[in-house]
This record gives C-alpha cells, sequence and structure tokens, in this order.
C-alpha cells in the first residue's frame, strides 16, 4: 500500500497537460523523423554486412514496427537523461526529504516514484511504436519497401513483442540511471556518468568485442532490440544477464536509500 500511494503521489506531479504535451509533440517529432531517416538509409544485408536497419528485416508481418525500434536505440541517451535527472533533481531540491515527512518508508517511495517514471514513459513508448508504424507505411512505398503482411493479426503479434522489447529497454535504463543518480546525489554528475558510459565508452572500447556484446549493459540492450544484428547474442542470454543487473540496481538503490542520510 505504501508503494502504490507513493506512485500516485509521483502520478498526480507527472500528470500534467503541460507535461504530456511537451514529451508527446518530442516523441511524436523524434519518432517520425527517425523512422523517416532509418527507412531512407536501408540496404540489404549484403550490401551492408547486416550492419544497421537492413531490407530483410522489413520483410514480413514485423516490417512495420522494426524501423522504429531500431530508431529508439539511438534514444537510450535521452532516456538515461531523464530519469537520471528526476532523481537528482529530488536530491538537490530537496523534494526527496520533504517526501519522506509523510512516507517514511524510504523503499516505497523511491518505488512508488521509479514506477510512475516507467509508467510514463511505457505509455510514451507505446505512442512512439503506433507513431513508427503509421510512419513506415507511409513512407515505405516511397522507397520500394514491400509492405505485404504489415496489416494483420500477425503484424499485431510481432508488435506486441516489439513493444515487450522497448519495455526492457526503458526499465533497464530507469534503473541504471536511478541507481547512479542515488549514489552521486547529483544531477550533473549522474548525467555525465551516463552520458560517458553509454555513450563513448560502451561504443568505443565495446566496438567488435564479444566480451563487451555480452556483458556491457548498453550493448545488450541493443541486442535485444536489434536481435537480428550480427553482433547481436541471443535475446534469452541478454534478457537474462540485464535481469541480473536490474537485481543488482534494486539492491544497490535500496542499500544505499535506507542507510544514507538523505534528511540534513
Amino acid at each position: 500500500m505504501n508503494v502504490l500511494r507513493s506512485f500516485r503521489s509521483e502520478w498526480l506531479l507527472l500528470n500534467r497537460r503541460r507535461l504530456w504535451v511537451g514529451l508527446g509533440v518530442t516523441t511524436v517529432l523524434f519518432t517520425a523523423v527517425a523512422t523517416m531517416l532509418s527507412l531512407s538509409n536501408v540496404r540489404p544485408a549484403a550490401r551492408t554486412g547486416g550492419v544497421g536497419l537492413v531490407t530483410e528485416s522489413l520483410h514480413g508481418s514485423g516490417g512495420a514496427t522494426a524501423a522504429v525500434v531500431f530508431a529508439v536505440t539511438f534514444s537510450a541517451i535521452l532516456v538515461v537523461a531523464a530519469f537520471a535527472s528526476s532523481t537528482g533533481n529530488e536530491f538537490a531540491r530537496g523534494t526527496l526529504r520533504a517526501a519522506l515527512t509523510t512516507q517514511p518508508n524510504r523503499w516505497s517511495l523511491i518505488t512508488g516514484k521509479l514506477a510512475a517514471r516507467v509508467s510514463v514513459a511505457a505509455i510514451l513508448m507505446l505512442s512512439a511504436l503506433l507513431v513508427g508504424a503509421v510512419t513506415a507505411r507511409t513512407f515505405a512505398p516511397s522507397r520500394n519497401i514491400d509492405t505485404t503482411g504489415w496489416l494483420g493479426t500477425d503484424a499485431l503479434g510481432d508488435g506486441i513483442v516489439d513493444y515487450g522489447r522497448l519495455l526492457a529497454f526503458i526499465v533497464v535504463y530507469a534503473l541504471i540511471a536511478t541507481t547512479i543518480a542515488v549514489l552521486v546525489r547529483s544531477t550533473p554528475i549522474a548525467l555525465g556518468i551516463g552520458l560517458l558510459w553509454f555513450g563513448p565508452f560502451e561504443n568505443v572500447v565495446g566496438d567488435d568485442r564479444a566480451w563487451a556484446q555480452r556483458w556491457l549493459p548498453g550493448l545488450l540492450l541493443r541486442s535485444v532490440l536489434q536481435p537480428d544484428a550480427p553482433t547481436a547474442i541471443g535475446t534469452a542470454t541478454a534478457l537474462a544477464t540485464l535481469g541480473i543487473y536490474a537485481v543488482i540496481c534494486a539492491a544497490v538503490i535500496a542499500a544505499v536509500m535506507s542507510r544514507r542520510d538523505i534528511t540534513s
């Protein structure tokens, strides 16, 4: 019940028309533009070595959402920044300390807040998936992309699977970003760590290295969103490893929130 009360309290803060309009417009514009750019650069796997969005991935029932799922990969930094800043700002502004006066259970408080934020992100991701599918269906004929099978029950099933992949993407990044913010309690430092790790570090250090594809969280999430990529590992293996990371993050958040003094 404490978690539910914390969720409702955070939801009331987030459920504002101005916020939804801003996030909604940003999501629609980003998704539409990113989907069109992805489709404009699509090539057969034989010409690209399977790197990037390939024509073969657009064939069949999963083609309607393949482009938008590929495009979402590039929003990782935005997701990390959103969750890291939302938690870091609570420490900096003292709002978390104030919330503890009405909800003394720290674990319930942070869990409810995080769940509310993930719910908002999940709604935005569903909107992105729908906008991306419509954009792809509209833009594909101009690129001579076969859209046979993009409609129907099979396409709906593949779309649900893709939405599940996007939810995993959101949840894991939300937990990692929140963990960083809880540890450092500073929005600029949390953003710096997140941007450096999921930007140049993983993409430079992890480039074409099997161990990096197997263990680095950002690259594991890329494998989840792009299972057909040449360097991708199996989805089940990636999700299992990410599940371990999620448990570790939850444990760290619980330990820090319960032991560190945040009332002064």
